[in-house]
């Protein structure tokens, strides 16, 4: 049995707030490595003394203190003799994280936490928030997950840690780790825009500050420049894809973020005019000229998982494409190669459902000036379902057999390919034939039941 030991951290936040804690972590007072282990506990901390349950596997960490001995995330001297359960909330990142619990529900809170868990504030425990930089991303997250507000004094603190250069000691992985933790919040739109005030945006994501100032036509976009449009694309993306799996929902606000990338390329003209008046025109900003290097130097630089960052380059490319496909013909067979779904189709059966989701967050991330000159924000994506049933048509296509066809009247293998292209070229034109009929049709049933007496 152990001497004195509590339940600490996210499991006390989350119980406080009626959330379902994803896990139970334990500091344990008055014991020792030596100890712990003769009670069946076994070490797996290497740095610090960290100890799973002989039968629940949960972690039971000894009270500890840190001294910092460097500006990165690991440098730390760790001391654990004598250390009280206060002395170990003290080395905590946030009061709303320094709390403990005992075994009969009571809970010991020696900082605050619950005062700012009431009132939706991150605030920091001690000067000590500014010995490790990775706090500057941890509470942009929780400003993510709980839509709670960073207290100007620790926002002063992470930006001191921006301008002292210490965010350049985190690893790529533990920056992504954050990164993909955000995405998957409720709001990450936070997540930008805690990091872009402490001045740490710049620093970690200066694709994305790039967007900053960068004009858009108020016709379309009356909510203002690239980064607001993107972080209301984001937060939508995020709503839409509230239930999914986390893969899809992964992908899906990640290429919410970076579908716009390369607008930051537009070219100056384009921008502002003569009088330096805003212009907005992006046309080509999903020409992989203008993106495709910026989001794989992103992405290779965050060591992005393969799959996001295909999804990302994929949204990029085709996303204006599918805003216009009502009015497009054989670039529907375009938009079946640039989609990838002849293989995506067998591989990933979510994968064209998750592009058009992040396409209506696009449209319905933004506000729209109309003819009378007033602003509403669009809902509804209508280009969906004609999409799927488009990309179902041209996929009814057999390649193989129409290729098989021409190899055997002695075409070559291009030739052959190109009379697919030219097939499912046909397909499109068919379709938007047959869709513009449908409509032809709908609207004159309409204009018949209006004359109707």
């Amino acid at each position: 049995m152990l001497s004195e030991f509590y339940r600490v951290g996210g499991f006390v936040r989350d119980t406080i707030l009626g959330l379902t804690p994803k896990d139970v972590d334990y500091v344990v007072i008055g014991e020792s490595p030596e100890s712990m282990t003769r009670k069946g506990f076994v070490q797996v901390g290497g740095n610090f003394p960290v100890f799973l349950h002989p039968i629940t596997k949960d972690e039971y960490a000894l009270a500890r203190s840190e001294i910092s001995n460097g500006d990165g995330h690991k440098d730390f001297l760790y001391e654990w003799k004598g250390v009280s359960l206060v002395q170990d909330l003290s080395r905590r990142d946030l009061t709303i994280n320094a709390m403990a619990m005992t075994h009969n529900g009571e809970v010991i809170d020696p900082y605050g936490g619950q005062i700012d868990l009431e009132n939706g504030v991150l605030r920091h425990v001690s000067p000590a928030f500014l010995e490790d930089p990775l706090r500057v991303l941890r509470v942009a997250r929780f400003a993510a997950r709980y839509s709670f507000a960073v207290a100007p004094e620790t926002m002063e603190l992470m930006t001191q840690v921006a301008q002292k250069g210490m965010l350049n000691t985190l690893t790529a992985e533990r920056v992504w780790m954050e990164t993909e933790k955000a995405l998957l919040c409720k709001s990450p739109n936070l997540y930008f825009e805690v990091l872009d005030e402490c001045g740490a945006l710049e620093i970690i994501f200066p694709e994305i500050h790039d967007m900053k100032g960068v004009p858009q036509a108020a016709k379309h976009h009356a909510e203002g420049d690239v980064f607001i449009h993107v972080m209301m694309v984001i937060k939508r993306a995020a709503e839409l894809s509230k239930g999914l799996p986390d893969t899809s929902r992964l992908r899906i606000v990640a290429g919410a973020l970076l579908h716009d990338l390369g607008k930051t390329k537009t070219p100056y003209e384009l921008l502002w005019d003569a009088e330096g008046n805003p212009l907005g025109k992006h046309h080509g900003h999903e020409d992989p000229e203008r993106f495709g290097g910026l989001l794989d130097g992103l992405a290779e630089r965050l060591r992005m998982p393969k799959y996001v960052r295909n999804f990302a380059y994929t949204c990029a490319l085709v996303h204006q494409n599918a805003h216009r496909a009502m009015d497009m013909a054989e670039g529907l067979a375009r938009m079946y190669e640039d989609l990838g779904l002849e293989r995506q189709s067998r591989h990933d059966p979510a994968y064209l459902d998750d592009f058009l989701t992040m396409c209506q967050a696009d449209a319905e991330g933004r506000l729209r000036t109309l003819d009378n000159g007033t602003v509403e924000r669009p809902l509804g994506y209508k280009q969906a379902d004609y999409i799927r049933e488009a990309m179902a048509a041209v996929a009814a296509v057999d390649a193989g057999v129409i290729i098989q066809g021409a190899l055997k009247e002695g075409c070559n293998i291009d030739e052959s390919k190109g009379r697919v292209v030219t097939a499912r070229n046909r397909v499109g034109r068919e379709f938007k034939r047959a869709k513009k009929t449908e409509r032809e049709h709908a609207k004159s049933l309409e204009s018949d039941a209006g004359m109707t007496p």
